[in-house]
C-alpha cells in the first residue's frame, strides 16, 4: 500500500468522524440541550469539552499530516487540485476550531469549575452552535475534496 493510500483513508476517516460529529450535534444534541436546565447544560458541556480538549487535538495533528503528506507526494490520480483544495477547507476549519471555538470551550471548562465569567452558558452554547454551521461547511467541502479525488481513476505512468 502507498503512502497516498495511507494517507487517504486516514484523512478520510477522520474526516468523517468530525463530519459526523458536527452533524450530529447540530441535528440531535442542540435541538436536546435546549429542553434541559441551565445547570444540566453545564454539567453535559463543561465535561463534553473537558474531554474534547483532551482528544481531539491528536485527531486534528493526524488529520493534519494526512492532508499534508497528500499534498507533497506525487498524485497517482488525476485532478490533484483536489487535494489543494481538501487541504485549504481543512485549514478553515481548523481556524474555526481554535480561533472560534476553542475560546469557547474554555469558557464553559471555567464555569464548570467554578469561576466567573461574563457571558452564561447558555450564551457560550448559542455562540458555538452559530460557529459549528460554518464548521460543518468547511468540514464538508474538505470531506468532498479528498473523497473525490480518491474516486478519481489513477494516471497511468509511463
Amino acid at each position: 500500500m502507498s503512502i497516498e493510500t495511507i494517507a487517504l483513508i486516514g484523512v478520510l476517516t477522520l474526516l468523517t468522524a468530525s463530519l459526523g460529529t458536527d452533524f450530529f450535534w447540530l441535528v440531535v444534541v442542540k435541538p436536546a440541550f435546549q429542553r434541559i436546565s441551565d445547570q444540566s447544560l453545564l454539567e453535559a458541556m463543561g465535561n463534553i469539552h473537558l474531554q474534547t480538549a483532551k482528544f481531539m487535538p491528536v485527531v486534528f495533528l493526524v488529520m493534519l499530516a494526512c492532508a499534508v503528506i497528500l499534498n507533497i507526494v506525487s498524485s497517482s490520480r488525476s485532478e490533484p487540485y483536489l487535494l489543494r483544495i481538501g487541504l485549504i477547507s481543512l485549514v478553515v476549519y481548523f481556524a474555526l476550531v481554535f480561533v472560534g471555538s476553542a475560546p469557547i470551550n474554555n469558557e464553559v471548562i471555567s464555569i464548570l469549575n467554578g469561576s466567573e465569567v461574563k457571558l452564561t452558558v447558555r450564551e457560550l452554547q448559542g455562540r458555538w452552535d452559530m460557529i459549528l454551521w460554518f464548521r460543518l461547511f468547511a468540514i464538508l467541502i474538505c470531506y468532498w475534496s479528498f473523497l473525490h479525488y480518491a474516486l478519481n481513476p489513477k494516471v497511468k505512468s509511463f
